[in-house]
C-alpha cells in the first residue's frame, strides 16, 4: 500500500511541476519501476487469495458443510484461474459431486413440497366436504357451517359467510354457547388451552329458554387467529362461562376441536385470510 501511495505521489508531482528532460526521464523510470512492483504485489496478493490450493481447500470445506452454492462458486473460480493445474482436475471431480447433490436436493425439495401440497389439498377437500351451506336469497350470502355443528348443549363452534364460492371478504365467526337448567347470565368467557389462558373480556350474550332449559350464546368475529389455533390443537381446553354470581366450566370435547379445525381449513380453502 505504501508503494501504491508513492506511485500516486510521483504521478501528481510529474503533472504539477515542470522538469528538465533528464529529470523527467529519471522520474519516468521510477514510475515504471513502481508500476512493475505494484503489478508484482497485485499478482502475489491474487495468488494468496485465489491460489489453486486455497480455492480447492475452501471448496472442500464448503462442500463438507453442505454449502453447495459456495462450493460450486469456488470450484468454478478455480477452473477459470488455474485451468492447467492439478487442482483444476480435482475441482472437476468435486464439481460433479456438488452438481449431483444440488440436483438431488432440488428433487427432494420439490417432492416434499408436492407431498405437503397434496396433503393440504386432501385435508381441505375433506374439510370442505364436511361443510353445510345455506344461502340467504335476499342478501346473496351463503353461510358455511360444519355438518355436525351442535345447536343444543354447551359448545364452541365456528362458521363463515361466502359469496360465489369465495370467503375472501368474510371473517371467520365464533359462536360460544352455555346450556343448562338455570340461568347463569354470562358476562364474559375465559378459556384455558393447555398452559395458556385467554380472557375474552365483556361479551354481549343473548339468551333464550324452552321447556325448563336455558341457553345463552355469543356470536363474534375471530380476531385472534393464534388464539383459535391454540384452542384447536391443545391437548385440553377448558371454557369458563363467567356469570353474574356463579361460573360454569366446560371441557371442550375432542370432536368439537376437530370441527373447529375443519371449518378453519374450509374457510382458508375458500379464500379466507387470517
Amino acid at each position: 500500500m505504501k508503494r501504491i501511495f508513492l506511485l500516486a505521489t510521483v504521478i501528481a508531482l510529474l503533472s504539477g511541476c515542470g522538469s528538465s528532460q533528464k529529470a523527467y526521464e529519471q522520474e519516468h523510470k521510477r514510475v515504471m519501476e513502481l508500476e512493475a512492483q505494484v503489478k508484482s504485489l497485485t499478482e502475489e496478493l491474487d495468488e494468496i487469495k485465489f491460489g489453486a490450493n486455497r480455492l480447492l481447500a475452501q471448496a472442500e470445506s464448503a462442500y463438507a458443510a453442505r454449502n453447495d452454492a459456495e462450493a460450486r462458486k469456488l470450484l468454478v473460480e478455480l477452473q477459470k484461474r488455474h485451468p492447467s493445474s492439478s487442482e483444476s482436475t480435482e475441482a472437476s471431480a468435486l464439481l460433479a459431486q456438488v452438481d449431483r447433490r444440488i440436483a438431488d436436493d432440488d428433487t427432494n425439495r420439490k417432492q416434499e413440497e408436492e407431498r405437503k401440497a397434496a396433503e393440504e389439498r386432501q385435508a381441505r377437500a375433506r374439510a370442505t366436504g364436511n361443510m353445510k351451506m345455506n344461502t340467504d336469497e335476499i342478501e346473496g350470502t351463503t353461510w358455511v357451517t360444519h355438518r355436525k355443528a351442535p345447536t343444543l348443549g354447551k359448545y364452541v363452534s365456528t362458521y363463515f359467510g361466502s359469496k360465489s364460492g369465495s370467503a375472501a371478504n368474510y371473517p371467520l365467526r365464533l359462536r360460544i354457547q352455555y346450556y343448562g337448567d338455570d340461568w347463569l347470565f354470562v358476562r364474559s368467557v375465559t378459556v384455558k388451552a393447555d398452559d395458556k389462558v385467554y380472557n375474552l373480556g365483556a361479551l354481549d350474550f343473548e339468551r333464550d329458554h324452552s321447556s325448563g332449559t336455558v341457553w345463552e350464546w355469543v356470536d363474534i368475529p375471530v380476531k385472534d387467529h393464534a388464539m383459535l389455533n391454540q384452542w384447536m390443537n391443545a391437548e385440553r381446553v377448558v371454557v369458563r362461562f363467567n356469570g353474574d354470581q356463579y361460573y360454569d366450566d366446560f371441557t371442550l370435547p375432542k370432536e368439537q376441536q376437530a370441527r373447529l379445525l375443519e371449518v378453519y381449513q374450509a374457510w382458508k380453502a375458500m379464500g379466507g385470510k387470517p
